[in-house]
Parts: C-alpha cells; structure tokens; sequence
C-alpha cells in the first residue's frame, strides 16, 4: 500500500506499536502517533490483525479526531471498526466513505 500510495506522490505516515525504522527509510514514511493518524489524514487504511486489543480501533472517538470528509478503507478484519459508529460517521458527513471488504461479526 505504501508503494502504491508513494506512486502517486501521496505523503504517507503509519502507526504501528512496534515500528521498524529500516522500513520507514527504505519505503519512505513516517511513524507517527496513532492519534496524530487519525487527526492527519485524509484517507486511512487498515492493515492488522484482529486481537481483542484492538477490537472496535475506529470507534465513535477515534472517528472524532479524524478530519471532516476522511475516507476509511479496512480490507484487514471486520471487528477493528465500530460499524455504528461508522454509520453515524457517514450519516454526518465526517466520513465521505468507507471502502470495506470485512465486516464487523464475519468468522475469520
């Protein structure tokens, strides 16, 4: 995603609780806080697994932080997003759109 992304010439900041810094030079991103994430981005992909820690990570807060018109894409596992509260999001327009190929409930 990241070379995908830097093709077109697209800034790319990641979070992920055990950052590699040979990863972030040799693909060209940063590691940011997951808080600055989600209040910096425009879009924001999904790219982990499922643990119970990590159940609902885009929730009705994390949404609130988020940019007006960011747009969600989750090919990972349906239970990281609150589906409520990504409907709610939607509805208000704080989230111009949801790309999902998982949904919340689905047996992995």
């Amino acid at each position: 995603m990241i070379k995908i992304a830097n093709g077109f010439s697209m800034k790319v900041i990641a979070f992920d609780k055990f950052p590699k810094s040979e990863l972030e030079t040799s693909l060209n991103f940063k590691y940011v806080s997951f808080d600055e994430l989600l209040q910096s981005s425009d879009v924001i992909t999904l790219h982990v697994p499922y643990f119970p820690e990590n159940h609902h990570l885009i929730n009705e807060p994390a949404i609130a932080k988020m940019k007006n018109g960011v747009v969600i894409v989750n090919t990972a596992r349906g239970g990281l997003i609150d589906t409520k509260a990504l409907l709610k999001g939607l509805q208000s327009g704080k989230i111009s759109g949801a790309g999902l190929d998982v949904f919340e409930g689905e047996k992995s």
